[in-house]
C-alpha cells in the first residue's frame, strides 16, 4: 500500500455500561492502490478496565 491516509465520516457512537458501537465511513488514500472507501461498524465489549473489539466487519464502496 505504502503510504497512506485515512479519513472518518459519518461517525456514530453508541455505548452501554459494557459496550459500544462504532459504525462510520472510511476513505483512505494509498500511494500504490488509490483510493479505498466503504463503512464499517465495530462492537467494543468492556473487560475489566479496558475494552476489546469482538465485532469489526468492513464493506468497500
Amino acid at each position: 500500500m505504502g503510504r497512506t491516509k485515512t479519513e472518518f465520516t459519518e461517525e456514530q457512537y453508541q455505548m452501554t455500561d459494557d459496550y459500544i458501537i462504532v459504525s462510520a465511513e472510511y476513505r483512505t488514500t494509498t500511494e500504490k492502490m488509490g483510493t479505498l472507501r466503504g463503512r464499517f461498524t465495530q462492537i467494543w465489549k468492556k473487560v475489566e478496565d479496558s475494552y476489546v473489539i469482538i465485532y469489526d466487519i468492513f464493506r468497500e464502496t
